[in-house]
């Protein structure tokens, strides 16, 4: 209280997801658990000391003359039906309805993306072509590739037809990321279920990644294969936050046996709720139909922690 602009990282040997959980809720910039190797240490102090200082130069109206871009949140899950596209958007329409940052999502699902569907949108345009003008395009031209979902504020880049993607390279998919950082304050990235060359770019390129699974054996199988996967090609991992998403009534598994099977912590669990579904015949995100469902307090709270707000415990 007396220092509010000291940004905290808290470290402890306690590797229970409540407690790194209060930890985030309270306003810690990042939860390290013991022993901390000093190469991770160092890139969280970093990180943090960063992001105050963009607050600081936001605030100061100085920000546009810093050499900094908007904040690429990667949204990642190694298997289909878990949820993943849901999580995107709704975390997506909960950043964009702060109102604090301008907000664009990314439907980079080269399979049959739905990003604009979710919020039942109609676009124009889509990737293909922005990539199509990008040498040409600049920020204020933006919005002529993108639609605006009103209810929130939120920008969003369509995904192409499938047999475009065919004619889309990763470096490509980099620029237009890039392209957009310059201009948004956050950069909400979804990706299809698989690790491909397109995937593996939003992970490498994000500032945060929010790795979606769920408790099913299959699911926890696939993200197990994939982490292993990135480690491999070498990949950086310490972005990856680990999102347990609840999508089964029936589902009695702890996320406590879900972080034992990925030696990962939990860092957030979005609890089941079948107000998500309706929300989706509706389509809208759940944020918008049902705010006060148990879902979207979750999701909306996700968002303000990903922002580097604080949430008040319930």
């Amino acid at each position: 209280s007396l220092l509010p602009e000291t940004p905290v990282i808290v470290y402890s040997h306690s590797r229970e997801i409540e407690t790194a959980r209060k930890a985030m809720l309270a306003g810690a910039r990042d939860y390290l658990a013991r022993p901390v190797a000093p190469e991770t240490l160092r890139d969280s102090v970093l990180k943090a000391m960063e992001a105050e200082e963009n607050r600081r130069l936001r605030k100061l109206g100085q920000l546009a003359a810093a050499p900094t871009q908007g904040t690429i949140i990667t949204v990642f899950g190694a298997k289909g039906g878990i949820g993943k596209s849901t999580v995107c958007t709704n975390v997506a329409v909960a950043l964009a309805k702060q109102h604090t940052a301008s907000v664009v999502v990314v439907d980079l699902d080269n399979g049959f993306g739905d990003i604009t569907g979710m919020l039942d949108m109609r676009p124009e345009r889509t990737l293909s072509d922005l990539l199509r003008d990008i040498d040409k395009v600049e920020g204020d031209d933006l919005p002529k590739y993108l639609v605006k979902h009103e209810l929130s504020g939120l920008y969003v880049l369509a995904a192409p037809s499938v047999l475009e993607w065919r004619q889309i390279s990763a470096d490509q998919v980099r620029r237009a990321i890039e392209l957009l950082a310059k201009h948004f304050d956050k950069v909400v990235l979804d990706t299809c279920g698989t690790l491909n060359e397109i995937s593996e770019v939003t992970v490498e390129i994000a500032t945060m990644v929010l790795w979606v699974t769920t408790t099913e054996f299959a699911s926890v199988r696939d993200t197990i294969e994939a982490l292993r996967a990135l480690k491999t090609l070498s990949y950086s991992q310490e972005r990856i936050r680990i999102v347990v998403n609840g999508i089964s009534p029936d589902d009695s598994v702890r996320p406590s046996v879900v972080q034992e099977a990925l030696q990962r912590e939990v860092f957030w669990q979005i609890p089941y709720d079948k107000k998500v579904r309706q929300g989706t015949h509706l389509g809208q995100p759940i944020i918008i139909t049902a705010p006060q469902s148990v879902a979207a307090k979750s999701l909306s709270d996700l968002a303000t922690v990903i922002a580097g707000g604080r949430v008040e415990n319930s």
